[in-house]
Formats: structure tokens, C-alpha cells, sequence
């Protein structure tokens, strides 16, 4: 979590007010974005240090991106009722037509979750996430942010069809108190070891998004000195996870998958130990009306009790069968709603609701 704010709230004017002077070239654009998320959350059980049994949460998702000539630079900052923090600073220099270099704090690659909906909840038409795609401080276990080098690309193939690549190198989160840590821009540490992932998508149109693709994710996990599994001889966990997912639209229906095995090499002070989990999702949307979207959504991961490394996320949901429906007010605004059975690995099973209202300004 960022605790330099108004450090953060100087930096964000002051490149404002860089790139709306005067003397920006006139081909500069640039945007602003707000993306905003409110409503409760109910469970029906509420184990110690587990699930509270009702939550309100309020998001504000700030993106702020902006181009001249072949310079990008895109910003977002998450301000919620349970976090502040600057999830992505990203410079980039545009080398061809297809291809583009990035510096800074980004989404790795190999979660394309991500790479489609980013934190805006208005974008997305769930409002929870898969277990494979969840950010680090809300469960996920296999990291999705990265500070270090982003390289993506495109080629195209015969008749319309595109291959698109994306790889990336840089500092990977630590294991602290439960849950990833990413690096932080604003607070830098300097326990952070590497990371490395790739995606490879195979799109039969270029002008379409229907795509499947490949990932490929690997780091080096430093466990937090005053964690408790750091006590006990933990010292780092060696990662490595590989999957498939499809993203597919059909009519009136879209699907989400992905399926992926994640091994984890535990590395302690005495000896090492692997373990190992396959997890996976499967999605269906269907939208019977203009502005009204039904969905579901299936999870399943095993090996989770028997596996070291998800002992030191208790309170992540690795399984859930959920069932939803989104409607599309004017003017960018969406009231969603969700049922679902969920199950943590320290909890159990138990029944989630979630209402949210959702929205993009301007």
C-alpha cells in the first residue's frame, strides 16, 4: 500500500499541468478517466481474521494516459475503502507500426485478464474476479503487477488474421503477512527479486478481439522477514505457471476461460520442497437484451490442501460457482448483481452476495 500520498498527488499535477502547456505539440492527446464502484457484500459465514460476514466498499479508479508522436505515458491510482496505492506508471516509446516498449510499474502479461479490464469495475461484467486473476491484495496468488521492462508486439499473418506477443522482465512482489506485495514506486524496498512472463495470442481477425492465446509467468518470491512461514525456515518461493485461455465472442454470447498449473518451488533454510496445483475458469455472458446481461461462472482448483504455498493465502476463494446479471443504465452507469458458492482453503465453504453499482466519467 502507497503511504506517500501527497507525494503521489504532487507528481500527478505536475505532469498534468507538463503536458497541457502551451508548447505540447498539437498532435498530443491525452484522457482522464474515472471509473467508479460501490455497493455491499455479504457472507454467510465470518471465521476469525476471515470474511467479514458484511462489507460496504467504495472504488475510485483513476487512468490517466497520454500520447505524442511515439511517447506514451499512462497512470492509474486506486482510492478504495481498504486501499491507496499507484497500481501502474508506465513510459513508452512507440518503435513501429506494432510494436512498443514500456518502462515502469505495468500488468504482466500473462494475465489477460487483466490486460482487457485493468482495475476499472465498469469495464468487466462480473464483479468478482476468477481466483487465477485476482490483483495480489485482494487474494491472488500468483502476482499480476511488475516494475521492470515491457515489450509488446504484433504480426500479421495470412488474410486477416494477427499473432500479438508481450514479454516482460522486472521486480517481483514479497510474500508479506498473507498475501503478495508488488513493488511500490512510491515506497521502494529492496527485498524485491525478479519476474518474468509472456503472453503469445493468436487472433483469426485482426479487427476483432476473439482470440486464445498462451502464458507463460516465472519469479522469485522473497518471504517477508517478519512473515511467519519466514520464521519457520521459509525463505523464498521459486514460481512457475503456464496456461491456455480463450476469449470468444459468439452472437449474443461471450466466453472467458483459462486453465493453468502453477508450480512452487518452496526454498527453506533446511531443505526444499515442491508443490504444485492446477486451477482454471470457465465463463459464459449472454446478453438477451440491449442493456441486460446474464453470466456465470465456474472455478475449480485442487491440490489445496494438501499444497504448502496456498497455506500462506488462507482466505483466498481457489473454488466458486457463481451466477449474476448486469444492467446497463444511460449514460455509463451498470447496477450488477452476484450469487455464488465460494471455498477458501482456511474457511471453508460458504455463500457470497454482491451488489455493485458501477460507472466511467467523463
Amino acid at each position: 500500500m502507497a503511504t506517500d500520498i501527497p507525494n503521489w498527488i504532487f507528481l500527478t499535477l505536475a505532469l498534468m499541468a507538463l503536458f497541457n502547456a502551451p508548447q505540447a505539440r498539437p498532435e498530443a492527446q491525452h484522457e482522464l478517466l474515472f471509473f467508479l464502484s460501490a455497493g455491499p457484500t455479504y457472507h454467510d459465514v465470518a471465521p476469525d481474521d476471515g470474511p467479514e460476514d458484511y462489507e460496504f466498499f467504495f472504488d475510485v479508479d483513476i487512468l490517466y494516459s497520454y500520447v505524442n508522436d511515439r511517447f506514451r505515458l499512462l497512470g492509474e491510482y486506486i482510492a478504495s475503502t481498504h486501499e491507496l496505492e499507484l497500481e501502474r506508471l508506465q513510459l513508452g516509446w512507440q518503435g513501429g507500426e506494432k510494436s512498443i516498449g514500456w518502462l515502469g510499474r505495468f500488468h504482466v502479461p500473462s494475465r489477460h485478464w487483466n490486460a482487457i479490464y485493468h482495475h476499472g469495475q465498469f469495464l468487466q461484467t462480473t464483479i468478482s474476479r476468477p481466483f487465477l486473476e485476482q490483483f495480489e491484495d485482494d487474494g491472488g496468488v500468483v502476482p499480476t503487477h511488475s516494475t521492470g521492462l515491457l515489450f509488446e508486439t504484433a504480426h500479421k499473418l495470412e488474410h486477416t488474421a494477427d499473432l500479438r506477443a508481450a514479454f516482460s522482465f522486472g521486480a517481483a512482489p514479497i510474500i508479506d503477512d498473507s498475501e503478495l506485495k508488488p513493488f511500490d514506486l512510491l515506497d521502494p524496498g529492496s527485498s524485491n527479486r525478479a519476474i518474468a512472463d509472456m503472453r503469445l495470442a493468436y487472433l483469426p481477425d485482426q479487427l476483432d478481439e476473439n482470440q486464445l492465446g498462451l502464458v507463460l509467468h516465472w519469479s522469485d518470491l522473497e518471504v517477508d522477514g517478519s512473515h511467519t512461514a519466514r520464521q519457520q525456515g521459509l525463505r523464498r518461493v521459486e514460481q512457475v505457471s503456464f496456461g491456455v485461455y480463450l476469449d470468444w465472442r459468439w452472437r449474443e454470447w461471450r466466453f472467458l476461460s483459462s486453465v493453468a498449473p502453477v508450480i512452487n518451488r518452496m526454498k527453506r533454510q533446511t531443505h526444499n520442497q515442491t508443490d504444485a496445483f492446477l486451477s482454471g475458469y470457465f465463463q459464459a455472458e449472454h446478453e438477451f437484451r440491449h442493456d441486460w446481461t446474464v453470466f456465470g461462472r465456474l472455478e475449480q482448483t485442487n491440490n489445496t490442501s494438501s499444497s504448502d504455498y496456498l497455506e500462506l493465502f488462507p482466505h483466498s476463494v481457489t473454488d466458486r460457482q457463481m451466477l449474476g446479471l448486469r444492467f446497463d443504465l444511460a449514460m455509463q452507469h451498470a447496477l450488477s448483481l452476484e450469487v455464488s458458492r465460494a471455498q477458501t482453503p482456511s474457511d471453508g465453504d460458504f455463500e457470497q452476495y454482491l451488489l455493485q453499482w458501477s460507472a466511467v466519467f467523463p
